[in-house]
């Protein structure tokens, strides 16, 4: 007997549809397993940077794209969280670095959108910061090398603390006692390496060496320096009476202080 025509696609019909049914139970089948498969390193590693862009520059994670990583680049599981940086003056470029194992590279990264907060209404005002000033030493006059200073050679100027290295000097008291060993300008800032204490006991003169309290019982003697000393150094000293070997602190011309 010779199927008719109307058997023929109703035989064709069912086929289709259990086809259409087989085919949906392996997709939900095997749906879990598709969404359990792990995520490559080159894909974890743009989704962290699309992260680190939102936190860091306040965009919409929809902002950010990333330009295409060089097919010919193999990236390698970090088995610790990436570290990120702008490591040039641009944001576009953001450098990606892995400690274990040790590997970095750089990613390409444009934002078409800012995040729609107040500073989308309203720009932010960016206050000046405060300018702190204090006062510092300059020279009053031409200082030259080799010459010993003293108050009338410096004078108190008040600076701008942004502009000036850390090791002004800013007390006249500092220079006191003291010899400038470069050439130094009017006006121009005394700093720590531009002077040193002068020598102000030299070897084989008679210094005056005094023992005690100024206001109370005190001491003096002429006694024999031993050894050139500048101000607040420690020298050895001789009393020629009775040849006995001593040790003072330098605390003026030809002034020892007996320790």
């Amino acid at each position: 007997m010779k199927p008719s025509k109307q058997m023929l696609c109703r035989l064709l019909d069912q086929v289709t549809i259990r086809g259409l049914w087989l085919g949906a139970v392996f997709c939900l089948s095997s749906w879990p397993a598709l969404a359990a498969a792990p995520a490559t390193p080159a894909a974890a590693l743009q989704k962290a940077v699309v992260s680190w862009v939102v936190q860091t520059q306040s965009v919409e994670a929809e902002s950010v794209l990333l330009a295409p990583l060089d097919p010919r680049l193999q990236v390698k599981a970090c088995t610790s969280p990436l570290a990120m940086d702008l490591p040039f003056a641009s944001p576009d470029t953001i450098r990606v670095r892995c400690a274990e194992p040790a590997w970095q590279l750089y990613v390409r990264v444009s934002v078409t959108g800012r995040v729609a907060a107040t500073a989308a209404t309203a720009p932010a005002k960016v206050e000046p910061a405060p300018v702190e000033k204090r006062q510092v030493l300059v020279a009053a006059v031409p200082l030259q090398r080799g010459m010993s200073l003293t108050a009338a050679h410096v004078r108190l100027v008040e600076v701008d603390t942004s502009s000036m290295p850390v090791n002004v000097l800013e007390q006249v008291s500092q220079v006191l006692h003291a010899e400038v060993v470069r050439d130094v300008r009017p006006d121009t800032p005394l700093r720590s390496q531009d002077i040193r204490p002068t020598v102000l006991v030299k070897r084989g003169q008679m210094v005056l060496m005094s023992i005690g309290q100024a206001q109370g019982f005190q001491i003096s003697a002429r006694v024999e320096a031993q050894q050139d000393g500048r101000y607040g150094e420690q020298i050895k000293l001789k009393n020629r009476d009775s040849g006995r070997m001593l040790t003072g602190l330098v605390k003026g011309p030809n002034q020892v202080q007996g320790l």
